[in-house]
């Protein structure tokens, strides 16, 4: 189902199967959203969100991973909003492979609300969405990243810099590599068209999981000019290290 005909012939909710008592955009239902949780409030790197473990956290000391430590990190401040899984993780894959596009919205709205608690993370000129690469965008319709990121505009007025950061390599999926696997199957993977000199961008994109593809975009992105890059996204996978 896409668009308006998810709408109009979904009569169950997409999570649970219950029947949908409102009319709405959103083919899931009010108790499903509602059971969505943030990160709890654990040991996490303050620059990448990381998890760490509490023995790595020494009383009174900013708490940064290693490669954060050593500034490998190329995004200045990394933040999603919840755990990929439970009712997250179906909503991000209904949104992404089921062509479910008004999911955007209520995920947007939580990015929205990872803006408010830190303020400083939408200190920014542009929203730019990590691209996907154009063969995989046009079959598959739409790319998420950029759905999420126009809906955010919407909640904080910043405009969306679309076809700034582009994809130039189609790369094979993450899935099951390690991250330093991670790390070479994206490097080159982006690249900027012009020079936006002094730019401060929020990347958005819908999974984190080692930070290797937004680490990669904000290198392209910082090679274009970019003074500050800030990423959010909707879920990370939380392994701690």
């Amino acid at each position: 189902m896409d668009g308006l005909a998810s709408v109009l012939f979904a009569a169950r909710c997409r999570l649970c199967d219950d029947l949908l008592t409102t009319a709405s955009r959103i083919p899931v239902c009010p108790a499903c959203l509602g059971r969505v949780r943030p990160l709890e409030p654990l040991a996490f790197c303050d620059r990448c969100q990381i998890p760490l473990s509490a023995a790595v956290v020494a009383p009174g000391e900013l708490a940064l991973c290693g490669a954060c430590r050593e500034d490998k990190t190329v995004v200045d401040r990394l933040r999603a909003f919840g755990p990929y899984e439970s009712e997250l993780r179906a909503l991000i894959v209904l949104l992404k492979y089921n062509r479910v596009r008004p999911l955007a919205r209520p995920l947007a709205g939580w990015l929205s609300a990872l803006l408010h608690q830190e303020p400083r993370l939408g200190e920014v000129d542009a929203i730019v969405p990590v691209p996907l690469y154009p063969g995989r965008q046009r079959a598959r319709g739409y790319n998420q990243a950029e759905l999420l990121a126009r809906e955010l505009s919407r909640w904080t007025g910043l405009p969306v810099w679309r076809g700034w950061l582009r994809r130039v390599k189609d790369t094979p999926s993450q899935t099951g590599l390690t991250p330093l696997q991670r790390e070479d199957n994206v490097r080159g993977a982006f690249a900027c068209g012009d020079k936006r000199a002094e730019s401060r961008i929020l990347l958005v994109d819908d999974v984190c999981t080692t930070g290797a593809t937004l680490n990669a975009c904000a290198r392209a992105l910082k090679r274009a000019g970019a003074a500050r890059v800030n990423a959010i996204a909707v879920a990370r996978v939380v392994q701690e290290i």
